[in-house]
């Protein structure tokens, strides 16, 4: 027959799997980006996860749109513009990377653009 309260321990049970392992790739996809926030902490998303399940991962999906083109404009600040020689800017933006300050993702968007930009003005 029917349980009603097995088949609400098992949907508690779906909803709690579903919830940690959406805030765990939360916070590995922070952890890949080396940022310590995105909108929240890891932890603050833990709670969210929780709470919304695996819904929240829309929510961070899109506040992390945003902190990802910061975490580049705040590379390109560092690095400098094409006022700059090219190896100069590829120097720093190693050593943001080497040092830890951006992730590897970041890293080989800028160094994708680097190249290009080098390509263009070889042209």
């Amino acid at each position: 027959m029917f349980d009603k309260g097995r088949s609400m321990r098992d949907l508690t049970m779906i909803w709690l799997c579903a919830a940690v392992s959406a805030a765990l790739g939360i916070a590995l996809d922070m952890r890949r980006l080396k940022v310590n926030r995105v909108g929240l902490s890891a932890p603050g998303w833990a709670v969210v996860c929780v709470c919304a399940g695996a819904f929240a991962v829309v929510a961070y999906l899109i506040l992390r749109r945003r902190v990802w083109r910061k975490l580049i404009d705040a590379a390109w600040r560092f690095v400098g513009d094409s006022s700059y020689a090219i190896d100069v800017r590829r120097e720093r933006l190693h050593a943001l990377w080497h040092c830890g300050l951006i992730g590897e993702a970041a890293f080989r968007a800028c160094t994708r653009t680097l190249d290009a930009q080098h390509r263009s003005t070889v042209n």
